[in-house]
Parts: structure tokens; sequence; C-alpha cells
């Protein structure tokens, strides 16, 4: 009897699930983590007491399916790219070092004094925006800013001198 009522729930759901699982992975794939999903509630079937059961344990069922697909794919193509890059490293590419260096001489040429110790003291110390907000005699909200303020400025910097 509980096999009956999975099958019929399932087929009566078929097209929502096909497009719930689609727009999670799409749709090339969302027929096949259908099938996974019956496979697995089929093994199931005993515990499954009447339809609305069986509608819930279909809908999660097929969610968390494609969510382990999406995460699955997406680590898949992130350690593609982390081999790709590695392999094609350009030897003109500038190392660590060199662009901690580039980095540096860009705060300590183009930051105030002031911006600088606080950008340092944020950014490589670690300190908390009110210890240093304290210090300086500024607000949390400004401290805030001028450390976002320097990080814009060095960034665009940085990215003009690499084109």
């Amino acid at each position: 009897m509980a096999h009956d009522i999975l099958t019929s729930t399932f087929l009566a759901l078929r097209q929502k699930l096909v497009r719930g699982a689609g727009r999670i992975v799409g749709a090339d794939e969302a027929d096949d983590i259908l099938q996974d999903a019956f496979v697995r509630l089929w093994n199931r079937r005993d515990e499954i007491t009447d339809s609305r059961h069986a509608e819930g344990l279909a809908s999660v069922t097929v969610r968390n399916i494609s969510i382990d697909r999406f995460r699955e794919r997406e680590r898949h193509a992130t350690e593609d790219l982390d081999g790709k890059e590695s392999s094609d490293e350009a030897d003109d590419s500038p190392s660590v070092e060199e662009t901690y260096s580039e980095v540096t001489a860009i705060i300590n040429s183009r930051l105030s004094a002031r911006d600088r110790q606080i950008m340092y003291m944020r950014d490589r110390d670690g300190i908390d925006f009110d210890i240093i907000a304290a210090k300086f005699g500024l607000s949390e909200a400004n401290v805030r800013m001028i450390v976002s303020r320097a990080r814009t400025t060095i960034r665009n910097i940085y990215l003009s001198t690499q084109k």
C-alpha cells in the first residue's frame, strides 16, 4: 500500500519537483535527480504513512539531492580552476613578496601618517575599531571610513600600476 501512495504522489508532483530541481542545478540534470530521489524514497517506502508525508519527503529529498549536486559541481569547478591556475601560471606574474613590496610602497607614499597608522593597526595588528578610535579621539564610524577609503585608494593605485 505504501508503494502505491509513494508512486502516485511522486507522479502527481513530478513537474513541480522537476522545476524545483531545475532551478538549483539546471533542467538537464533535473530528471537524474528525480530518479535518484525516487530510489531513495523507494528504499524508505515502508515509513510513508500518507500522501502528505510522501509529498513532504519527496520535496525535501529532491531539494537536498539538488543542493548536493550543485555543491559537488561547484567544488569540482573550483578544483579545476585551481589546477589550471597553477599549471598556466605565467613567469611574469609578480610573486607574493613583490606584490607585498608594491602595496607597502603605495601605503607609505600615498597615505597620510595618521591613515597609515590606523590602517596598520587595523589590518596588520588586528586591533578593534573602538580601541583605534579611542587612541586617535575619533568615532568608531570615522575609523571604519578611514580604513575603507585607504583600502580603496591602495587597491585603485595598485590596479592602475598593473595595467
